[in-house]
């Protein structure tokens, strides 16, 4: 499979029509590398990409990233049990998405032609006045709203599941 690129996350948003505002930075490789960004005043948000083990069942979870994920309470809601769910691998990331360790985003979402994934989304995102996605690089950010991220998701045919409690 090919990487997913910048300019595909690009045109993807332009192609359907969701406004976003854009910008670059140093790289960023995890929640806490984006908390020490210069001129950068938004909530983080985590994108993490789990699996079910021994299956090819996936989950993109976006939750606002002071938050920590507690697997115990998360498998349940994904009707998954907690011995089974674990993070995918990076040779997984790179096949289902497209995507190397550190550009984890929804926009990659197009290159799961299989419907493999399964978006999950922490249910105080819609709180986030702002929420900042990698265009399938970790040197920027677009900034989106909640129902825009919907829309993005909509467009893939993803199957979204909003959770309470991550």
């Amino acid at each position: 499979m090919s990487l997913a690129t910048y300019e595909e996350a690009i045109a993807f948003l332009q192609k359907n029509k969701i406004t976003y505002r854009e910008k670059q930075h140093e790289a960023v490789w995890t929640a806490n590398d984006a908390t020490s960004l210069k001129d950068f005043n938004f909530p983080v948000i985590k994108n993490l990409f789990l699996k079910k083990k021994k299956s090819d069942q996936f989950f993109l979870c976006l939750l606002v990233g002071q938050k920590k994920v507690n697997f115990k309470s998360l498998a349940p809601q994904l009707q998954v049990s907690r011995s089974k769910l674990t993070f995918a691998t990076e040779e997984e990331l790179t096949s289902v998405l497209g995507l190397k360790p550190g550009y984890v985003t929804s926009l990659a979402l197009t290159h799961d032609t299989d419907k493999r994934v399964t978006v999950v989304l922490d249910y105080d995102l819609q709180k986030v006045h702002s929420i900042g996605i990698h265009p399938n690089t970790n040197v920027a950010t677009v900034f989106v709203k909640y129902t825009d991220l919907l829309k993005i998701i909509g467009a893939t045919q993803h199957k979204i599941l909003e959770v309470n409690s991550i």
